[in-house]
Protein backbone atom coordinates (compact mmCIF):
# COMPACT_ATOMS: atom_id res chain seq x y z
CA UNK A 1 0.00 0.00 0.00
CA UNK A 2 1.42 3.40 -0.98
CA UNK A 3 0.55 7.00 -0.19
CA UNK A 4 -1.91 7.38 -3.14
CA UNK A 5 -3.85 4.36 -1.87
CA UNK A 6 -3.96 5.82 1.62
CA UNK A 7 -5.18 9.11 0.22
CA UNK A 8 -7.86 7.30 -1.76
CA UNK A 9 -8.96 5.46 1.34
CA UNK A 10 -9.26 8.80 3.10
CA UNK A 11 -11.17 10.58 0.34
CA UNK A 12 -13.51 7.82 -0.85
CA UNK A 13 -15.74 7.85 2.26
CA UNK A 14 -16.03 11.63 1.93
CA UNK A 15 -17.30 11.30 -1.65
CA UNK A 16 -19.79 8.64 -0.60
CA UNK A 17 -20.96 10.87 2.25
CA UNK A 18 -21.52 13.76 -0.14
CA UNK A 19 -23.58 11.58 -2.44
CA UNK A 20 -25.66 10.23 0.45
CA UNK A 21 -26.34 13.72 1.81
CA UNK A 22 -27.13 15.31 -1.53
CA UNK A 23 -30.83 14.44 -1.30
CA UNK A 24 -31.22 15.86 2.21
CA UNK A 25 -32.67 19.32 2.53
CA UNK A 26 -30.79 22.10 4.33
CA UNK A 27 -33.37 22.13 7.11
CA UNK A 28 -32.45 18.52 7.98
CA UNK A 29 -28.75 19.24 8.48
CA UNK A 30 -27.02 21.26 11.17
CA UNK A 31 -24.56 23.96 10.17
CA UNK A 32 -20.83 23.33 10.25
CA UNK A 33 -19.10 24.06 13.54
CA UNK A 34 -15.41 24.55 14.06
CA UNK A 35 -12.62 25.92 16.19
CA UNK A 36 -9.08 27.25 15.82
CA UNK A 37 -6.51 27.02 18.63
CA UNK A 38 -3.21 28.81 19.06
CA UNK A 39 -0.64 28.67 21.84
CA UNK A 40 2.84 30.18 21.94
CA UNK A 41 5.62 30.40 24.54
CA UNK A 42 8.80 32.46 24.30
CA UNK A 43 11.55 32.62 26.95
CA UNK A 44 14.90 34.45 26.94
CA UNK A 45 17.89 34.57 29.27
CA UNK A 46 20.22 31.66 29.93
CA UNK A 47 18.25 29.70 27.35
CA UNK A 48 16.24 31.03 24.42
CA UNK A 49 13.21 28.85 23.73
CA UNK A 50 10.09 29.27 21.65
CA UNK A 51 7.17 27.00 20.84
CA UNK A 52 4.04 27.18 18.73
CA UNK A 53 1.01 24.93 19.04
CA UNK A 54 -1.78 25.33 16.49
CA UNK A 55 -4.94 23.29 15.87
CA UNK A 56 -7.91 23.55 13.54
CA UNK A 57 -11.05 21.44 13.54
CA UNK A 58 -14.44 21.35 11.87
CA UNK A 59 -17.44 19.13 12.56
CA UNK A 60 -20.69 18.59 10.73
CA UNK A 61 -23.70 16.56 11.90
CA UNK A 62 -25.94 15.28 9.13
CA UNK A 63 -29.05 13.18 8.88
CA UNK A 64 -27.09 10.10 7.76
CA UNK A 65 -23.43 11.14 8.08
CA UNK A 66 -21.43 12.96 10.75
CA UNK A 67 -18.01 14.22 9.65
CA UNK A 68 -15.04 15.74 11.42
CA UNK A 69 -11.60 16.97 10.37
CA UNK A 70 -8.71 17.86 12.70
CA UNK A 71 -5.35 19.42 11.79
CA UNK A 72 -2.48 19.98 14.24
CA UNK A 73 0.99 21.51 14.16
CA UNK A 74 3.56 21.71 16.96
CA UNK A 75 7.04 23.22 16.73
CA UNK A 76 9.62 24.04 19.39
CA UNK A 77 13.11 25.57 19.28
CA UNK A 78 15.84 25.85 21.89
CA UNK A 79 18.81 28.17 21.21
CA UNK A 80 17.75 28.33 17.55
CA UNK A 81 17.81 24.52 17.24
CA UNK A 82 14.56 22.73 16.45
CA UNK A 83 13.77 20.28 19.25
CA UNK A 84 10.21 19.34 18.27
CA UNK A 85 8.29 19.39 15.01
CA UNK A 86 5.07 17.48 14.44
CA UNK A 87 2.16 17.71 12.00
CA UNK A 88 -0.97 15.57 12.15
CA UNK A 89 -4.31 15.21 10.37
CA UNK A 90 -7.36 13.07 11.10
CA UNK A 91 -10.61 12.63 9.19
CA UNK A 92 -13.54 10.70 10.65
CA UNK A 93 -16.87 9.93 8.99
CA UNK A 94 -19.69 8.27 10.92
CA UNK A 95 -22.56 6.63 9.03
CA UNK A 96 -25.59 6.69 11.34
CA UNK A 97 -27.83 3.61 11.29
CA UNK A 98 -29.85 4.38 14.43
CA UNK A 99 -29.76 6.91 17.23
CA UNK A 100 -27.04 5.02 19.11
CA UNK A 101 -25.37 2.93 16.38
CA UNK A 102 -23.02 4.00 13.58
CA UNK A 103 -20.21 2.91 11.27
CA UNK A 104 -16.97 4.75 12.12
CA UNK A 105 -14.54 5.41 9.22
CA UNK A 106 -11.20 6.93 10.22
CA UNK A 107 -8.02 8.05 8.43
CA UNK A 108 -5.02 9.43 10.37
CA UNK A 109 -1.64 10.76 9.25
CA UNK A 110 1.22 11.95 11.48
CA UNK A 111 4.63 13.39 10.65
CA UNK A 112 6.70 13.61 13.85
CA UNK A 113 10.24 14.42 12.82
CA UNK A 114 11.76 13.33 16.15
CA UNK A 115 9.95 10.01 16.50
CA UNK A 116 12.19 7.88 14.31
CA UNK A 117 9.43 7.67 11.67
CA UNK A 118 9.21 9.65 8.46
CA UNK A 119 5.45 9.33 8.82
CA UNK A 120 2.79 7.11 10.41
CA UNK A 121 -0.67 6.49 8.98
CA UNK A 122 -3.78 4.50 9.78
CA UNK A 123 -7.12 3.75 8.13
CA UNK A 124 -9.89 1.87 9.94
CA UNK A 125 -13.56 0.99 9.78
CA UNK A 126 -15.47 -0.12 12.85
CA UNK A 127 -18.68 -0.25 14.82
CA UNK A 128 -19.62 2.72 16.99
CA UNK A 129 -22.02 2.78 19.92
CA UNK A 130 -23.25 5.92 21.69
CA UNK A 131 -23.37 4.62 25.25
CA UNK A 132 -24.33 8.06 26.61
CA UNK A 133 -26.11 10.56 24.40
CA UNK A 134 -27.37 13.47 26.48
CA UNK A 135 -27.30 17.24 26.07
CA UNK A 136 -24.49 17.78 28.58
CA UNK A 137 -22.70 14.41 28.39
CA UNK A 138 -21.68 11.94 25.69
CA UNK A 139 -19.72 8.69 25.56
CA UNK A 140 -18.91 6.99 22.25
CA UNK A 141 -17.30 3.53 22.05
CA UNK A 142 -15.70 2.25 18.84
CA UNK A 143 -14.11 -1.05 17.79
CA UNK A 144 -13.03 -2.47 14.46
CA UNK A 145 -10.21 -3.51 12.13
CA UNK A 146 -7.72 -1.15 10.55
CA UNK A 147 -4.51 -1.02 8.55
CA UNK A 148 -1.32 0.74 9.64
CA UNK A 149 1.33 1.96 7.18
CA UNK A 150 4.48 3.53 8.67
CA UNK A 151 7.79 4.57 7.12
CA UNK A 152 10.95 4.73 9.24
CA UNK A 153 13.50 7.54 8.91
CA UNK A 154 16.45 5.18 8.76
CA UNK A 155 16.64 3.38 5.43
CA UNK A 156 13.04 4.14 4.50
CA UNK A 157 11.92 0.78 5.90
CA UNK A 158 8.16 0.22 5.70
CA UNK A 159 6.19 -1.27 8.60
CA UNK A 160 2.64 -2.22 7.69
CA UNK A 161 -0.08 -4.59 8.77
CA UNK A 162 -3.58 -5.08 10.11
CA UNK A 163 -4.53 -3.74 13.53
CA UNK A 164 -7.45 -3.90 15.93
CA UNK A 165 -8.60 -0.42 16.92
CA UNK A 166 -10.49 0.34 20.13
CA UNK A 167 -11.50 3.88 21.14
CA UNK A 168 -13.55 5.72 23.74
CA UNK A 169 -14.58 9.40 23.55
CA UNK A 170 -16.11 11.15 26.54
CA UNK A 171 -17.42 14.74 26.63
CA UNK A 172 -18.98 16.51 29.60
CA UNK A 173 -20.31 20.05 29.93
CA UNK A 174 -19.54 20.57 33.61
CA UNK A 175 -21.40 23.86 33.68
CA UNK A 176 -22.15 26.61 31.21
CA UNK A 177 -18.89 27.63 29.56
CA UNK A 178 -16.77 24.78 31.00
CA UNK A 179 -16.24 21.57 29.00
CA UNK A 180 -14.20 18.45 29.71
CA UNK A 181 -13.10 15.93 27.09
CA UNK A 182 -11.26 12.60 27.21
CA UNK A 183 -10.21 10.56 24.16
CA UNK A 184 -8.49 7.18 24.52
CA UNK A 185 -7.55 4.78 21.72
CA UNK A 186 -5.51 1.63 21.14
CA UNK A 187 -4.22 0.28 17.82
CA UNK A 188 -3.00 -3.28 18.38
CA UNK A 189 -0.97 -4.87 15.59
CA UNK A 190 1.68 -7.53 15.05
CA UNK A 191 4.51 -4.96 14.81
CA UNK A 192 3.52 -2.81 17.80
CA UNK A 193 0.69 -1.48 19.93
CA UNK A 194 -0.03 2.25 20.04
CA UNK A 195 -1.91 3.83 22.96
CA UNK A 196 -3.14 7.42 22.76
CA UNK A 197 -4.80 9.59 25.39
CA UNK A 198 -5.92 13.22 25.14
CA UNK A 199 -7.44 15.10 28.08
CA UNK A 200 -8.82 18.62 27.63
CA UNK A 201 -10.51 21.25 29.77
CA UNK A 202 -11.98 24.29 28.02
CA UNK A 203 -13.21 27.43 29.82
CA UNK A 204 -15.18 30.03 27.91
CA UNK A 205 -14.05 33.68 28.10
CA UNK A 206 -16.86 35.16 26.02
CA UNK A 207 -19.16 34.06 23.21
CA UNK A 208 -16.43 32.93 20.80
CA UNK A 209 -13.20 32.84 22.83
CA UNK A 210 -12.05 30.28 25.37
CA UNK A 211 -8.88 28.98 27.00
CA UNK A 212 -8.01 25.29 26.88
CA UNK A 213 -5.65 23.04 28.81
CA UNK A 214 -4.64 19.86 26.97
CA UNK A 215 -2.55 16.89 28.08
CA UNK A 216 -1.65 14.21 25.52
CA UNK A 217 0.15 10.90 25.92
CA UNK A 218 1.25 8.53 23.14
CA UNK A 219 2.90 5.21 23.95
CA UNK A 220 4.27 2.86 21.29
CA UNK A 221 5.33 -0.59 22.46
CA UNK A 222 8.08 -1.04 19.84
CA UNK A 223 9.90 1.99 18.42
CA UNK A 224 12.96 2.63 16.22
CA UNK A 225 16.38 2.59 17.88
CA UNK A 226 17.24 5.73 19.89
CA UNK A 227 13.54 6.70 20.11
CA UNK A 228 11.49 6.78 23.30
CA UNK A 229 8.37 4.71 23.75
CA UNK A 230 6.30 7.47 25.37
CA UNK A 231 5.68 11.05 24.23
CA UNK A 232 3.76 13.58 26.31
CA UNK A 233 2.49 17.07 25.51
CA UNK A 234 0.98 19.75 27.70
CA UNK A 235 -0.55 22.75 26.00
CA UNK A 236 -2.31 25.98 26.94
CA UNK A 237 -4.14 27.50 23.97
CA UNK A 238 -6.59 30.24 23.09
CA UNK A 239 -9.61 28.83 21.25
CA UNK A 240 -11.81 30.66 18.77
CA UNK A 241 -15.06 28.86 17.95
CA UNK A 242 -17.19 29.50 14.89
Amino acid sequence: MHRPLLLSALLLPALVAQAEESDVTASDINTWKGSAELGSIRTTGNTDTSSLNAKFGVFHKGLRWDSGLKLEALTSQEDDVTSKEKYAAALQLNRNFAENHYLALLAEYEDDRFSGYEYQSLVSAGYGYRAIHEQDMALDLEAGPGYRYDRLDEGGVIEEGAVLRLAAKFFWTIREGVEFGQLVSMDDGAESTVWKSETGLKSQINGSLATKLTYKVKHTSDVPEDSKNTDTEFGVTLVYSF
